[in-house]
């Protein structure tokens, strides 16, 4: 079953959050706390939503998905999902297929024109399965695109100059 998550899942969620990170090696990277997620979740003005995915038998979270819109002026508006992650017990069950077919409802109920995520094309069992479901990566005249990112000193910088 996925559900969307509640004000009362911010904990659990976070801890979802962190045994992501954990299975990537990458604790420290993780600058957020429950206060920060609540806020983007459930605060006056959400910038992300999230969904859960939940054992159908035993009631289990087994894996999550965190994500925004964002909108093209070529495209249309759409869901950039940021986090899509299945407990490494619950691998092979269909729990991500859930996850993306429950976003791509949304897509079609709200009439958004595309899905966009990361994703490592050195992952190949993941990048197989993405391809697997139509997902492609975007090129513009032979040239893979990639997502820029401005963040710490370069982007206070940036801010300063305004």
């Amino acid at each position: 079953m996925i559900r969307p998550v509640t004000a009362e899942d911010v904990t659990q969620l976070h801890a979802m959050v962190r045994g992501m990170a954990e299975n990537e090696e990458a604790t420290e990277q993780i600058s957020t706390d429950e206060s920060e997620l609540r806020q983007a979740l459930f605060g006056p003005h959400p910038v992300a939503f999230a969904h859960f995915a939940v054992d159908d038998e035993t009631g289990e979270l087994v894996g999550y998905t965190l994500w925004c819109l964002v909108y093209s002026t070529w495209r249309g508006t759409a869901i950039h999902i940021d986090d899509i992650y299945v407990r490494p017990d619950a691998v092979g069950r269909g729990v991500d297929t859930a996850l993306l077919s429950t976003l791509a409802g949304l897509c079609a109920e709200r009439g958004y024109r595309h899905m966009q995520w990361w994703g490592r094309v050195t992952n190949e069992p993941t990048a197989a399965f993405y391809r697997s479901l139509g997902a492609e990566i975007p090129s513009v005249q032979g040239k893979e695109l990639t997502i820029f990112r401005l963040s710490g000193k370069p982007l206070a910088d940036l801010a300063h100059d305004a």
